[in-house]
Formats: C-alpha cells, sequence, structure tokens
C-alpha cells in the first residue's frame, strides 16, 4: 500500500518495514458487535478479548496514521467497561464486557495518551466526557494497590504488570497481593497519570489541578526515597510488608534484579537531572541494556536473562522501547533517543528480511537478529501489530529522530 501519512526517513529498508506495520495494523481491526463498541485494534486477532495497556499504546502510534484509523476508539471501548467504583481491568471479554482475569489491573495509561491525543489533534473535545472516567481510575488504584503505612503501589501479579514472567514476583500467583512487593513501574505510571490529569484539569478549569500537582510531589518524594538505589543509580522494585520501611529501623530491601521497569522514571519526570544520567549510563552499557537490539526488558548482567528472549526475561518489547526513547526526549537525550529508535528499527528491519515468516512479531531477541522465543523455546506471536507498529510508524514519524531528513 502507498500510505499518504508523514514520516521522516528515507531508508527503504525501513519504509517497507513501516508499509507493513499500516497494513498489518488494518488487517487486524475487528468490529464488535457489541452495542456501542466502535471498529477497534486489535494485537490478537480472533482471541475475543481486548486488553489495557496495548490498546494504549496502539492508539500512540495510530496518532501517526492520518485518520487511516480512529486512534481513540479501543479508549472508548474500555471506557464503556468501567465500574462504578472506577475499576477497569487488564483485559476483557468482548461479547460480555466482563473481566477476563477478575481484579486485575495493567499500567493505567489512559490519561497519558488522552493528553498525546491533545497535543497531536489539538483537539481537547473529549476532555469534559474522559475526566471522570481517568479520575475515578487514578483514585480506584490509589485506594485499592497501595501498601498500608508507606503508600506505595503495586500490581496484584508480574502479569498484571503486563511483564509476564518477569522476575519481579509471582506471575500466575494463587494470590493477587504483588508477592509482598512494591512495584516501581506502577508508582511511576500513576505520577504521569497524575501530570496529565493536572493538565486536564487546568484546561478544563474544573478545580481539581491541584490535588493532582500535589499527588505528583508526593509520588515523587516516594519513588525518591523508597525505588531510588544511590550506589547503583538505579530505580527497584521493592520488598514492602506492611509499612515497615517508614521507620529507620526497618532499612528497605531491593529487589536484586534490574528490570525495564525502572526506566518508567523518566517518562514520568520521577528523576532528577542526576538521576536521568545515572540511567543513561545504564541505557549504553553493552553489559546491561545496550544490547545488538536494545532495549531487553531485563539486565545482561541478570542471572535470569537469556539472549534469545524468553519473553520477558530479555525479550526485546516495543512499548518498552517506545517509552525509554521518550523518556529520554523529555530529559533533552535526544542523541541517546536518535539511536536507541535507529537501532530498535535496524534490528526489526534486518529480522523482517531475514527471517522466515518475513513479519513483524511480538516481541524480538535482544542479541540475535529473529523473534524472540518463549520460556517453551517456541516463537512468539507473529503480525503483531498490535504495539510493535510503534516503531515503524511512530518512531519514523517523528521528525525530532531524523535530524538529517530532507523533503
Amino acid at each position: 500500500m502507498n500510505s499518504t501519512m508523514q514520516y521522516y526517513n528515507a531508508n527503504p529498508e525501513f519504509n517497507a518495514l513501516r508499509e507493513k506495520a499500516i497494513g498489518q495494523a488494518l488487517k487486524n481491526l475487528e468490529h464488535p458487535r457489541r452495542p456501542g463498541w466502535k471498529t477497534q485494534m486489535c494485537c490478537m486477532p480472533g482471541m475475543g478479548k481486548i486488553w489495557q495497556w496495548d490498546s494504549c499504546f496502539m492508539a500512540l502510534y495510530a496518532l501517526d496514521m492520518d485518520g487511516l484509523v480512529e486512534p481513540m476508539n479501543n479508549l472508548d471501548n474500555l471506557y464503556l467497561c468501567q465500574r462504578e467504583d472506577g475499576f477497569m481491568a487488564m483485559t476483557y471479554w468482548i461479547e460480555s464486557g466482563e473481566p477476563a482475569f477478575g481484579e486485575l489491573i495493567n499500567p493505567p495509561l489512559f490519561a497519558w495518551v488522552e493528553w498525546e491525543y491533545f497535543r497531536h489533534a489539538k483537539d481537547d473535545s473529549r476532555f469534559e466526557r474522559v475526566f471522570p472516567i481517568l479520575d475515578r481510575y487514578y483514585n480506584w488504584i490509589r485506594n485499592n494497590r497501595r501498601r498500608a503505612g508507606s503508600g506505595l503501589y503495586y500490581f496484584e501479579t508480574t502479569g498484571s504488570s503486563g511483564m509476564d514472567n518477569s522476575p519481579r514476583g509471582g506471575w500466575q500467583a494463587f494470590q493477587n497481593n504483588g508477592s509482598d512487593l512494591a512495584h516501581v513501574d506502577l508508582i511511576c505510571q500513576q505520577l504521569l497519570s497524575a501530570r496529565c490529569l493536572a493538565d486536564i484539569a487546568a484546561e478544563l478549569g474544573n478545580g481539581r489541578e491541584d490535588f493532582y500537582r500535589e499527588e505528583c510531589t508526593e509520588l515523587v518524594r516516594l519513588i525518591d526515597r523508597h525505588h531510588w538505589n544511590e550506589k547503583t543509580g538505579f530505580y527497584y522494585d521493592v520488598f514492602e510488608r506492611g509499612g515497615y520501611y517508614e521507620s529507620p529501623k526497618y532499612p528497605r530491601a531491593w529487589v536484586p534484579c534490574k528490570t525495564a521497569a525502572a526506566f518508567w522514571a523518566l517518562i514520568s519526570g520521577a528523576a532528577s537531572r542526576e538521576q536521568a544520567d545515572a540511567l543513561e549510563k545504564h541505557l549504553l552499557d553493552p553489559d546491561e541494556f545496550f544490547t545488538e537490539h536494545p532495549v531487553p526488558s531485563i539486565s545482561r548482567d541478570d542471572p535470569n536473562y537469556h539472549a534469545c528472549g524468553k519473553y520477558w526475561l530479555g525479550g526485546v518489547w516495543a512499548p518498552i522501547v517506545y517509552m525509554v526513547v521518550q523518556g529520554l526526549k523529555k530529559y533533552g537525550k535526544i542523541e541517546t533517543a536518535r539511536l536507541i529508535a535507529r537501532k530498535h528499527l535496524e534490528a526489526m528491519s534486518r529480522v523482517f528480511r531475514e527471517f522466515e515468516p518475513h513479519t513483524i512479531w511480538e516481541c524480538y531477541s535482544p542479541e540475535y537478529m529473529r523473534p524472540s522465543d518463549r520460556e517453551d523455546a517456541s516463537l512468539v506471536r507473529p503480525d503483531f501489530v498490535g504495539w510493535s507498529g510503534l516503531g515503524p510508524i511512530a518512531f519514523l514519524s517523528d521528525p525530532e529522530l531524523w535530524p538529517d531528513f530532507r523533503n
């Protein structure tokens, strides 16, 4: 297909990948029969489910598809499922609109996507309708996914965090209590949401801006106090058992595993300049996160790391790469952002050309030019556009990433 969308790199191999991504995204569209639901983007056609954080990341590249798809349809469908108390599940059955996995949440990114839509489209018409939905969801998580005493946040399982088999607690845990941990990505995602909700409230003038600005201040304090390790210059999940760590009598215990969850501190604005510099060093260290195809989901020097990927035990995932690049840009680290974006596209493009079937995959090996494997050594899902469209569509539509482009 020949899209008329604006893009900023003339590399023919990148553009072939881009055209494949656009075509696959359109092929994967679903048309739910459920009353009130709109045509939606889909990462796994035929499964009968809609996933929360997949939908958010698909919307972020759909913003650059020049109307070929409606970027916010998935979010609107999910909003119809919100419970009166504000809860929203990680996944819903499309046919029934019921949660597929009980009260498991997903990374709360709706407010970020709504703000990005406003920035891209210069259209504030959604704010009045969606702010109450976002406000209720933020506060449901605030009231139901924090540890008593410390105020730190937790996902029920690593599956809830989206990083399925990452060594950050139980994946398919018998008790959805977060395995006695507090997770750095969720508190950073709440901070990102609070920043966006404050900005939306300011646009609306609805009196909620001050609450969310105060939330931001408190969340930055908690992240810095509990999740930042000065010795290693990195953010970690922490063991949290009933708020003991508010007392100096009980020193905090970090989970000794460097995962890509730490980099949410960049896009959320949790990191100071010095902390952002430290994170950049980790990103550029070939023994940690600067692999042949960056950014792996877990540091290369971790004993759980697998060069073939093993899903979240090293696999390179488009939403992580996108989040890292946007976070680096936020701190003015544009050269590192460009380097990581280019290496991501080079690897995806090479796999597209050289590996059969010639397609776009769910995630990739951090060291070999091939898709990631799962724990059982089978390959991950092909034709995954899906959030794997972020690189070929969103990155190639970003003029900041391609300074040498000439029309």
